[in-house]
């Protein structure tokens, strides 16, 4: 007799991922706090981190595998390498991220705000944009495509079927954004050099993107991978910040403003297109 299949629940998805990366980050939270555990704090950050951005992968996983067995597991984690897609989505993954961050590279100096030439170290005598090829497949697996797994591999679906792709998208960009919280409070974690509201507006209005990019592809896991982590090499590649002995990183602004000026583009575009099935055209 065949179980039936399981719904996903995002509730629950959000919790585990919390719990885990929170609690893993505990004693340098603490830490922070002025509260003394007696060990190194910047360095169990360094440490726990990189372990701790695996949390929605591991909680979608559990969830997959606890509802609906091994077999779905193995499944849900084989459709990352679905390369089933128009190729138009997959240049829309590498673009998008190079021009919201080159408008903001570009932007900020002209308001008035210092931004580095690149967050690649200059020691090394080898071009940034060579640079960034190594760094986009390490970003693709370990610094920040996997999480795309939980957020829009997991959460994304389900929470679109009860509310749309607009509300489902920006409150998966609030909740993705509440997660890095602590890392404005770990020593050791060059995160509280710029303002948390605007990194806040970031997550969650580029998740209007990435819902987009999500539901344009049919769905490929794929290309979101692909987007976040080319939005992480994109950061060094072409910055916003400065990183001068941790004075406030405020181009941060003006790189939040154009992520919400990208993501009403493609809010209209996605409300478009909803209208568009509802008449039925």
């Amino acid at each position: 007799m065949n179980r039936r299949k399981q719904e996903k629940n995002p509730l629950s998805f959000f919790i585990l991922t919390f719990v885990f990366s929170w609690g893993l980050w505990l004693p340098s939270i603490l830490a922070g706090l002025g509260i003394n555990l007696g060990i190194k704090a910047e360095i169990f950050t360094s440490i726990t981190v990189p372990v701790g951005a695996f949390a929605p992968l591991i909680a979608a996983m559990f969830l997959v595998i606890k509802q609906n067995g091994w077999k779905e597991g193995r499944n849900f984690f084989r459709q990352a390498f679905d390369f089933q897609v128009k190729p138009f989505y997959l240049f829309a993954a590498f673009l998008i991220p190079l021009i919201i961050h080159a408008m903001s590279h570009y932007l900020a100096p002209l308001l008035g705000f210092p931004v580095a030439n690149t967050l690649f170290s200059e020691n090394i005598k080898v071009p940034a944009f060579l640079l960034a090829i190594p760094y986009f497949f390490l970003m693709l697996i370990i610094g920040g495509g996997q999480e795309e797994f939980g957020w829009r591999g997991y959460a994304q679906e389900p929470l679109q079927t009860r509310m749309g792709i607009i509300p489902a998208s920006l409150l998966i960009g609030f909740f993705w954004g509440l997660w890095h919280l602590p890392l404005w409070i770990m020593p050791g974690d060059g995160h509280s050099t710029y303002p948390f509201i605007a990194f806040l507006m970031m997550t969650t209005s580029i998740s209007i993107i990435y819902g987009w990019l999500y539901n344009a592809s049919n769905k490929k896991l794929v290309t979101v991978i692909i987007f976040h982590a080319m939005n992480n090499t994109a950061a060094p590649l072409l910055p916003f910040l400065h990183l001068k002995g941790g004075t406030p990183e405020s181009a941060y602004w003006v790189y939040a403003i154009v992520n919400v000026l990208a993501a009403i583009l493609a809010g209209f575009y996605i409300r478009k297109i909803e209208k568009k099935k509802s008449y039925g055209m």
